[in-house]
């Protein structure tokens, strides 16, 4: 009997056939960003590269559950312009979990703020009647096994930076006044965290079971594995004590959905400090 294809070339055939094959090229990461929201590791996240729209984006999920590639029904979600792919379980559990047990997750920046700081309680609740409307749209329109997409129109009072690190699962969200042009994070130190996990490319099933065992450490081999950023998000260094609670008690959670998956082989998050003159959200 013949070996089963790697798992990355059953992913690349699948991307050729329904994304084109000018999309290849994203095959990897594409895979990586689809199977974290499929094994629970991340609610959603947004299609940011290809140009992939609402109705390509279904029928790609829908191939990759037949072909056996993904275990869930995963859905698409469209924003205005923007699509996200989603584990709709996931981000139920998510977005109730904003509104029930996450305490001081909001950052205000704010323009005319002299410097970052943590928002009210009132700016805060805010963020959870935004989390409230998402998840009751979600529950009631899109868990119907029937219904692979749908489309929220954001109400007057989101702020659509925030929206958006609601939706991909960000531990700290940035709040800032819509009504002003621009933020008070300009060429205010940054604390960079980003989230790496690590795929192997030979594996004809999954890293996990190539390797033997899943480490939340830095890849022993990156010859054969690719690294992917799972999660990208900052947070002004002078409210870090504020939140650092938060973030670790998050990327525990991370931790332990990691431990239940049997996809990638390596989680890490790293940390690194930087000022820009200008911080686009």
């Amino acid at each position: 009997m013949a070996a089963a294809p790697p798992l990355l070339t059953c992913w690349r055939q699948a991307v050729r056939n329904i994304l084109g094959k000018k999309s290849a090229k994203h095959t990897a990461d594409l895979m990586c960003d689809i199977l974290a929201v499929d094994r629970g590791l991340k609610p959603m996240f947004l299609v940011d590269y290809g140009g992939f729209g609402c109705l390509k984006m279904t029928e790609f999920a829908q191939e990759l559950l037949r072909s056996g590639l993904v275990q869930h029904r995963l859905a698409v979600l469209t924003v205005g312009s923007d699509v996200f792919v989603l584990n709709t379980d996931t981000s139920v559990a998510h977005l109730e979990a904003v509104q029930s047990d996450w305490d001081s997750f909001v950052v205000d920046v704010t323009f005319s703020l002299p410097q970052p700081r943590p928002a009210t309680g009132l700016c805060t609740q805010t963020v959870r009647y935004c989390a409230r409307d998402v998840v009751q749209y979600i529950a009631a329109t899109m868990r119907d096994t029937s219904i692979l997409q749908g489309n929220i129109t954001p109400g007057e009072s989101w702020n659509i930076s925030t929206l958006f690190g609601l939706l991909v699962g960000y531990p700290v969200l940035y709040w800032y006044d819509p009504t002003q042009d621009s933020t008070c994070l300009s060429m205010v130190p940054l604390l960079v965290y980003n989230v790496y996990v690590c795929l192997d490319h030979n594996s004809a099933t999954t890293a996990a079971t190539a390797l033997g065992e899943k480490s939340v450490c830095d890849c022993p081999d990156e010859r054969n594995n690719h690294k992917h950023k799972l999660y990208s998000f900052s947070i002004p260094k002078n409210v870090m004590q504020d939140f650092s609670k938060q973030i670790d008690c998050w990327f525990k959670r991370v931790q332990e959905e990691f431990a239940l998956q049997d996809v990638f082989c390596c989680l890490e998050m790293k940390c690194s400090e930087m000022t820009l003159p200008t911080v686009a959200l």
